[in-house]
């Protein structure tokens, strides 16, 4: 090595072993869990095996912020839960009957849950997130809080078990889940032909942060990287949908049972000895045999086999679900899916701001007309099988007259008879029978021979008529309602467009918001690290935010599930 080199590492080692006077360096120090520290805190040893004490703070919120113009932070049931934990082994819960979960020295755990009958916001409705659930703390808008003179402190919020861990991920069964809040965003939104009323329904949240105060102190002093992060943060949405009141869906399985109504209308119109099927054989019969008269024909017609309301409740009932929406023909409304717009709500990094991408509506307006279309040939389809396969029985007879000199005169008995599906008349697989026997009478041969020819020709002539009166009165209203179906179907779609456009004017949402990081939104605040203090380390599931789409300038934000940890502070 040349003197060159050796006087630069010669000065470069001495650079690296110039430390404060006020530490004293050993090899102990560096190889155990025990730290000397000065500077700012001055000369002693920091230790986390549980022999320093600290003071340490926490706390849990569900819901804060502006909601519909409702400042949440100022109602008195919405109280947080807040923890101190003192370096003495005192500790001090806000509020003052927060429900202690069976804290043993030197640890201690508190809840307040969120009581969300007492919101009292005309429009939210957050009683679903009060449903007890297995494995969660007090049920499933908890607010939690945790912390020990070790300086391991944690608080959560939401839907989280007895120590603190979040509960809600995109796995989580929706059994194990407690039924949405909603919040009435009507007002918001633009008129949209189609819709009424809209509400934002959110899932289950919760948010999670866990801070080992000593470790993180270590590091903030020294630089030294504990082997476990000191700061876990962890949050869960189970989802967030926009559901609106669609009268247009209404619309459509409103003219489904219509038409239901019509046709049993029509099949009971149809049957009897005096029915449409009996009077339209009769005239038909008088039309076809010259000369005869004193048709009255008596009996049976009946058709069996159809039930029509049970034939298209399966359909509506359905909910037509597709890449991202769903259109709920039980109960007449949209849903779309936020996430579907947005991107996951789950796994994302600080601060993520989603954004809802309007640029999907096209892909969105074609796969509901799809789906709308098919539904339409279904129900269509369903109706005509079942017309079809339903059995009609005819059984008519009746004696006949013809004018002799003036006075009728009785010369046969006529009989009509069918039995077959409706479809195989239809079709023509089924034709209808006729015969008759003669009564005598004055009546000449000849023209006595001519009637009955007549009377037993008729055959087709009453079939063609019957098939006529089924095709009519039953299939022809079910080719009306395909065609009706598929013109109410585009208000569906156009309103399903109209809310889609809208929504990113009116909710923006960020995720796993963590103040003390970049890309926080603003107003974001949180208590900075000191000299003998670690920084508050906080984590809120979803911030929300709603604006007027005709103002889209006042807007207002809440937060749902916060978890907070620390500061953790030496005494």
């Amino acid at each position: 090595m040349n003197r060159r080199m050796r006087g630069g590492l010669a000065a470069l080692l001495g650079a690296a072993l110039v430390i404060p006077l006020s530490v004293t360096a050993t090899t102990a120090s560096w190889n155990d869990r025990e730290w000397a520290y000065g500077g700012p805190i001055g000369t002693g040893s920091l230790q986390c095996d549980g022999s320093t004490a600290f003071d340490t703070r926490s706390r849990g919120t569900f819901l804060a912020g502006q909601l519909l113009g409702v400042n949440l932070d100022a109602i008195a049931e919405l109280e947080e839960m807040r923890l101190t934990v003192n370096a003495d082994g005192t500790a001090a819960p806000s509020p003052g009957e927060a429900i202690d979960l069976g804290s043993t020295p030197p640890t201690f755990t508190y809840a307040n849950p969120f009581d969300v009958t007492a919101l009292g916001i005309v429009g939210v409705d957050l009683t679903g997130f009060a449903v007890g659930v297995p494995g969660a703390a007090l049920g499933a808008a908890n607010q939690w809080a945790q912390g020990a003179p070790t300086g391991q402190t944690a608080g959560a919020s939401g839907l989280i078990n007895d120590s603190g861990a979040v509960l809600v991920s995109d796995d989580t069964p929706s059994d194990d889940l407690p039924a949405p809040g909603t919040i009435d965003i009507t007002a918001l939104l633009p008129t949209i032909p189609g819709l009424s009323t809209a509400r934002l329904e959110v899932g289950a949240v919760a948010a999670s942060s866990q801070l080992d105060g000593c470790a993180a102190l270590r590091e903030q002093i020294w630089g030294i990287a504990p082997a476990e992060p000191a700061v876990q943060r962890d949050y869960g949405i189970a989802g967030l949908d926009v559901v609106v009141d669609a009268p247009a869906v209404g619309a459509l399985t409103g003219a489904v049972n219509t038409t239901v109504t019509g046709l049993n209308a029509s099949v009971a119109d149809l049957v009897g000895p005096g029915g449409l099927i009996a009077q339209t054989l009769e005239s038909t019969l008088l039309q076809t045999v010259t000369g005869l008269v004193g048709v009255d024909l008596t009996g049976t017609v009946t058709i069996t086999g159809l039930d029509l309301g049970a034939t298209v409740a399966p359909f509506l009932g359905l909910t037509l679900d597709g890449n991202g929406f769903t259109i709920d023909l039980a109960n007449g409304r949209i849903l779309v899916d936020i996430e579907r717009l947005s991107g996951p709500l789950n796994n994302a990094g600080p601060n993520t701001q989603l954004v809802l991408n309007a640029g999907v509506v096209n892909d969105i307006v074609a796969e509901a007309g799809i789906l709308l279309d098919e539904w339409v040939d279904d129900v269509v389809a369903a109706l005509d099988t079942a017309i079809r396969a339903a059995q009609l029985t005819i059984s008519l007879s009746s004696t006949v007259s013809r004018t002799v000199l003036g006075v009728p005169v009785e010369f046969a008995s006529v009989t009509v008879t069918l039995s077959s599906t409706i479809g195989q008349v239809l079709s023509g697989e089924t034709t209808v029978s006729v015969s008759a026997s003669l009564l005598g009478g004055i009546i000449p041969t000849p023209l006595l021979n001519a009637l009955l020819s007549g009377i037993l020709g008729s055959a087709g002539a009453l079939t063609t008529a019957l098939v006529g009166l089924l095709t009519t009165e039953l299939i022809d209203p079910i080719t009306t309602l395909g065609a009706t179906l598929s013109t109410l179907s585009a208000p569906v779609v156009n309103a399903l467009a109209g809310l889609v456009n809208a929504l990113p004017s009116v909710v923006s949402l960020m995720v796993n918001v963590q103040p003390d990081q970049a890309g926080a939104p603003p107003g974001s605040t949180y208590i900075e690290p000191g000299p003998r203090s670690t920084a508050e380390y906080a984590v809120t599931a979803l911030r929300l935010g709603l604006a007027d789409f005709d103002t889209p300038a006042d807007v207002a934000h809440v937060r749902f599930a916060t978890g907070s940890a620390g500061p953790v502070t030496l005494p």
